[in-house]
């Protein structure tokens, strides 16, 4: 690639604020999913760092393979690792996509565009929320996928227990992410550093189409076989596994467990 040509494919790369987002996964095969720029409920676009993992994740298809179940957190309205999962694995691997409320729509749309009846045959998408309850998804998974995840510091603790709480000691876990702000890295640095053995994936095995300097990929695994009481998930006392969809003050359905998921939003911005 020349210098003119570079700056191009570095802007057709950037897909921000379109409506359509597309990522191959083979020299035959596209995944085409949809998004909305101009919304401004959180996970609604597709961020570089899904794109690098989803490459990621063909790249290491024979991994892939050998796992029976994987988990997504955070799929965000494309969930592009879990759909690339369960393209690897041909549809042998349960998959499950999580993320809250207002984004799920958006999530089972593109689960159903992209994937075979085969391949989806054993894919999951359910509502989760950070740092609460694990029982509905059917934990521990072999592999646990993570894409531009790590953005809020409040945040950082719920998400690193809800990782502890689905895997076990020989779940791979993925977490691709892209550096913005350095104090709210370096919280989730301490928590990989405390509780996981970890590794940075080498930049030359990630998909260079995609890939920016500010984009890190994570591989790690539990260093503890049971959870440390200080990162265990406590249930609140009015916790209920089986309430149903509420509504909001907009009239649209709202998730219950996205309550904890507003707490966590309310806390990051005080400026206490």
């Amino acid at each position: 690639m020349d210098e003119t040509s570079e700056p191009l494919a570095r802007e057709a790369s950037f897909t921000h604020w379109a409506r359509y987002v597309e990522v191959s996964i083979t020299e035959s095969r596209v995944v085409s999913v949809e998004q909305d720029p101009d919304s401004f409920v959180l996970g609604t676009t597709v961020w570089d760092s899904s794109k690098t993992l989803f490459k990621l994740i063909e790249r290491r298809r024979e991994q892939f393979r050998s796992f029976t179940s994987i988990c997504e957190l955070g799929a965000g309205c494309g969930g592009l690792a879990g759909i690339s999962s369960a393209i690897v694995t041909d549809g042998l691997a349960d998959v499950v996509l999580t993320d809250i409320g207002p984004v799920l729509p958006w999530l089972r749309r593109n689960v159903r565009a992209n994937l075979t009846d085969k391949e989806r045959q054993r894919v999951r998408v359910e509502r989760y929320a950070w740092g609460t309850p694990v029982a509905r998804l059917k934990a521990p998974f072999d592999c646990i996928l993570c894409a531009d995840v790590v953005y809020e510091k409040a945040c950082v603790k719920p998400l690193v227990q809800s990782l502890l709480a689905l895997s076990h000691r020989k779940t791979v876990i993925f977490v691709a992410n892209e550096r913005r702000s350095p104090e709210i890295r370096a919280e989730f640095m301490c928590y990989l550093k405390t509780y996981f053995q970890w590794k940075e994936v080498p930049k030359e095995e990630l998909d260079g189409e995609y890939l920016k300097d500010t984009i890190e990929v994570f591989e790690l695994r539990r260093k503890k076989r049971n959870v440390p009481l200080e990162m265990q998930i406590v249930l609140p006392e009015d916790w209920d596994p089986d309430k149903g969809p509420q509504v909001n003050g907009d009239g649209k359905d709202a998730d219950p467990s996205d309550r904890w998921n507003d707490l966590l939003r309310d806390l990051s911005s005080d400026p206490v």
